[in-house]
């Protein structure tokens, strides 16, 4: 039997994740995963506990997160896999980004209920568990706040299979009506940090935030350091993955496979629900860290760059190793 696998998996370290680090390793065993990576929002502080209970449970579970960036007035998600969570670059961007979305919460809830949702800060902050919120907060809070029951906005997106999310891309994203300032790093610096690291770098779910004719885009972030694209994912249609996965194979990149699973803000995408999820793409992104890695100290002999936890780089060669980091 091949070995499924999920490379795009949220804890409630993201704001918009439902489950525990041990819940998540705990239903990837039930679903039948060998392999996830956990992937939050601007944040590792779940990676660890991960990898110490995929190695307590004999599952794999590669060190990861989703960065936001920006390049050339896209916004982008960037996937980094067998990182150090305890980097300081990592931590440094991660702390730098948490800080700024504490610092605007009043800003914009206030120029949301300008552009006439009703929302309350508690509810923002309930959505979040009290960490740093994200767009899909607000659009939370605005959905649950019946007094928004009859507006045309709000009625239109309730109807959509992925209301929450459109609304989110539609009207808070960058560039949006009710977008405001905020720290989103470069794409290029995003890509620095997670080479820094020691990871390697993917562009989630392309087809979101570019248009086919962006092939340009992905040549730059190619030569900053991206390997790969997250080609098969539950945000793509079969004509994006045909597409991207093409893009692959002609570029020589590596194609990877999410589900991007979130708990209750995703309630149509399922743990491990995602095409082409076989162990073949952890080889060939296990392949392209090893070669970065020895690159690396080639370059700089005696030097570790950005060297990963024992604990994850046992777990990412020897699912269910003994090695753990201490509780």
């Amino acid at each position: 039997m091949q070995m499924a696998i999920d490379l795009h998996v949220h804890s409630n370290a993201s704001s918009d994740g439902e489950f525990s680090a041990r819940e998540l390793v705990e239903m990837a065993l039930v679903a039948g995963l060998e392999t996830i990576s956990i992937t939050d929002h601007d944040s590792v502080e779940n990676v660890e506990a991960g990898m110490m209970w995929g190695q307590r449970y004999k599952l794999e579970v590669i060190p990861g997160c989703e960065l936001f960036s920006q390049y050339k007035g896209k916004f982008l998600h960037i996937l980094g896999y067998y990182i150090d969570p305890l980097h300081p670059g990592i931590q440094g961007l991660c702390a730098k980004a948490a800080e700024d979305s504490l610092s605007r919460i009043d800003r914009q809830i206030a120029v949301l209920r300008e552009g006439g949702f009703y929302l309350e800060k508690e509810k923002v902050l309930a959505q979040c568990s009290h960490n740093a919120p994200l767009y899909s907060n607000y659009a939370e809070a605005i959905f649950e706040d019946e007094r928004n029951k009859d507006n045309p906005i709000i009625k239109k997106y309730r109807q959509m299979e992925m209301g929450l999310i459109e609304f989110c891309r539609d009207y808070m994203c960058m560039g949006k009506k009710y977008y405001i300032p905020q720290y989103i790093p470069s794409s290029e610096q995003v890509l620095s940090v997670i080479q820094e690291s020691g990871g390697v770098a993917v562009l989630a779910h392309p087809a979101v935030n570019l248009k086919k004719g962006d092939t340009a885009i992905l040549g730059e972030l190619v030569e900053m350091g991206l390997v790969g694209l997250e080609v098969f994912t539950s945000h793509h249609t079969e004509e994006d993955e045909n597409f991207y996965l093409d893009y692959c194979q002609k570029q020589g990149l590596i194609y990877t496979c999410g589900s991007d699973y979130h708990g209750f803000f995703k309630p149509n995408v399922s743990l491990g629900d995602v095409k082409n999820n076989t162990y073949e793409v952890v080889e060939a992104l296990k392949a392209a860290w090893k070669a970065q890695t020895a690159e690396k100290e080639k370059a700089a002999p005696g030097a570790v760059p950005g060297s990963v936890p024992a604990a994850a780089s046992d777990a990412a060669s020897t699912p269910g190793s003994d090695t753990r980091p201490e509780e």
